[in-house]
């Protein structure tokens, strides 16, 4: 990678990290765009030139999610362990990351939800759909192990992992106590597998 490329991702960091905390203090509508690039040290345009809207740092939140899952999904299906194991520490580590800034976590769904809703966009079902097809391999991979039962429809059990998943974040996100989201997530699949493992 060119000192180019390192200095344009530094920058791009850089204006994601100062809008997560502007958003966090002043709230994402109060939050001008003017303000960020003044935090992050740099001209206006420059923002412009990483993110055509405020509204795309909502995206990029998403991207960078993306990113993780995969790098996690990469780290756990290379290593020789049960697919329960496999599926168990990507959705923890995934929740993990989560609950490193639960507030900044909490604005950002709130308002890609409601961002996707104003501007009358969809969203991307890409991204579940993927997730729930690695899951559904990973099932399939337990099957194959004697480890999931075989009767079990490995892609309706994926399609329940990922509804739990997105279920408990969202209880996670709008809970008025503080709980330990991968604690939660990690005991449902212990559950789930009570169920669906031989």
């Amino acid at each position: 990678m060119s000192l180019r490329e390192k200095k344009k991702i530094e920058t791009k960091n850089r204006i994601f990290e100062v809008s997560g905390r502007l958003f966090k203090e002043k709230g994402f509508e109060n939050t001008t765009v003017d303000e960020i690039a003044k935090e992050a040290g740099i001209a206006k345009g420059t923002f412009f030139n990483y993110f055509p809207t405020k509204e795309a740092l909502l995206l990029y939140f998403g991207e960078q999610r993306d990113e993780l899952i995969y790098n996690l999904i990469e780290n756990e299906t290379k290593r020789s362990i049960p697919a329960k194991e496999k599926i168990t520490n990507l959705l923890v580590r995934l929740a993990e990351s989560y609950e490193k800034d639960r507030e900044l976590t909490k604005l950002l769904i709130f308002e890609y939800r409601r961002y996707i809703g104003y501007s009358g966009l969809r969203p991307d079902n890409s991204r579940s759909r993927r997730i729930i097809k690695i899951l559904q391999d990973l099932l399939e991979e337990g099957m194959k192990n004697s480890e999931v039962k075989s009767h079990i429809e490995a892609k309706k059990a994926a399609e329940v992992l990922t509804a739990i998943y997105v279920h408990s974040l969202m209880m996670w996100v709008n809970a008025d106590g503080d709980f330990s989201f991968s604690s939660d997530i990690s005991g449902k699949i212990d559950l789930l597998f009570e169920g669906i493992g031989d």
